[in-house]
């Protein structure tokens, strides 16, 4: 066979193996459809940057399209045959987070650190099917006790799940409303994998992210479970009202109405403030009251025109530019804590070069070395010292 032939076949068909179809490949990394039709036709030579780019989109390694053989394992091809019902965002954000996982498996190796230890399943696995919404508030009740949380808020919920064993992706998946909001899934290596749909409104990321606790815990024998805002299957209603439940506990909900000295909610300003208590967003708190009849207004008449980050900054609170909005999001943000600090330990043994971690990273040059100055310099005497 053609050498170029045999080139252009492989760019068809990690394209094909990648569930995209041209229009979308080309849009996704800035080409047309005819450039790319061209290229797969043999007819026009691919300079190296467009072929790392579709290497990346395709989520395959350069090598691929020259031959190189590729093993897919299970979890891969499970998310691949998942993502043909998703929109071109969601094709291409599952295949961003393939390349995104072989890269941290990849940094395991070359570091030599030790592989995560997965957590067990303490809950055994429930079938999809209704369960009242009582019984899913003993649910999470149950696995509060379980990692003896009390009922104090999550403020932090990200860290407390890395903190688990859990690796916490975001990554941009779409901004429709039939888009997903996150997902999960069980590595066989890495454990739970949580991503979260960087798209959305940073205020939501908290109870996405205990939406998708729900489903590692009690919906784990499934392969993965992709999540979106209009989904109303037993399965899905149940993690939205775990999450509520988790993050917002009744007992916690009704000392904090009790320091607030009232029964009912009747203001956008009291939301607000019980909101940022708990560390959900306005509408999760909206939701947690309504279903728990604490509302003394109806809660369109709570939410319509309201502005929550504008409302929580004239109240005195300290909105983050990430609630505003402001892109981009910082790669602490985006990816897992284990994948950065094995980037800046393959920089310091040499394993890998600057340009290369950075390339992992998401970032340049010049951030990861200011990065890396600025935690060196820092000794663990003066961390402790700035905390003081």
């Amino acid at each position: 066979m053609n050498t170029r032939v045999h080139f252009a076949e492989r760019l068809r068909s990690a394209r094909e193996f990648a569930r995209m179809s041209q229009t979308e490949a080309a849009a996704a990394i800035g080409l047309t459809s005819a450039a790319l039709s061209q290229y797969e036709a043999g007819k026009r030579r691919v300079d190296a940057l467009i072929l790392e780019q579709l290497a990346r989109l395709y989520a395959v390694p350069v090598g691929y399209f020259f031959g190189q053989a590729v093993s897919t394992p299970d979890w891969e091809t499970a998310l691949r045959d998942l993502s043909k019902t998703l929109s071109p965002a969601g094709r291409t954000g599952i295949a961003r987070l393939i390349e995104k996982i072989r890269l941290l498996l990849e940094l395991l190796r070359l570091t030599g650190a030790p592989r995560p230890k997965p957590p067990h399943h303490p809950f055994d696995a429930l079938a999809e099917k209704e369960i009242a919404q009582k019984q899913i508030a003993v649910f999470a009740e149950r696995v509060r006790r379980h990692y003896d949380l009390g009922v104090a808020p999550i403020l932090n919920i990200r860290a407390w799940l890395e903190a688990e064993g859990y690796q916490v992706f975001a990554l941009s998946l779409g901004q429709d409303p039939d888009d997903l909001s996150g997902f999960f899934f069980w590595h066989p290596e890495l454990g739970p994998v949580v991503v979260v749909n960087a798209d959305q409104s940073y205020s939501r990321w908290p109870f996405t992210l205990a939406h998708e606790l729900a489903h590692s815990l009690f919906h784990y024998d499934r392969p993965a479970v992709l999540c979106r805002q209009v989904d109303q299957r037993p399965l899905e209603r149940f993690a939205d009202q775990f999450a509520s439940s988790f993050l917002v506990p009744q007992e916690a909900l009704l000392i904090r109405l009790q320091a607030l000295n009232t029964a009912h909610i009747d203001t956008p300003e009291q939301i607000v403030h019980l909101s940022r208590y708990f560390g959900v967003s306005y509408k999760a708190m909206l939701r947690c009251l309504e279903q728990g009849d604490y509302l003394g207004r109806a809660p369109a008449a709570l939410s319509d025109g309201v502005k929550p980050i504008v409302l929580a900054r004239a109240l005195g609170y300290g909105p983050t530019k990430l609630e505003f909005g402001t892109r981009p999001i910082p790669i602490e943000e985006t990816l897992p804590r284990l994948f950065i600090e094995l980037a800046y330990r393959a920089v310091r043994e040499e394993k890998l070069s600057l340009r290369g971690a950075a390339d992992r990273l998401g970032i340049s040059d010049i951030e990861l070395e200011e990065r890396l100055f600025l935690e060196d310099a820092q000794s663990p005497e003066e961390g402790c010292a700035e905390m003081v």
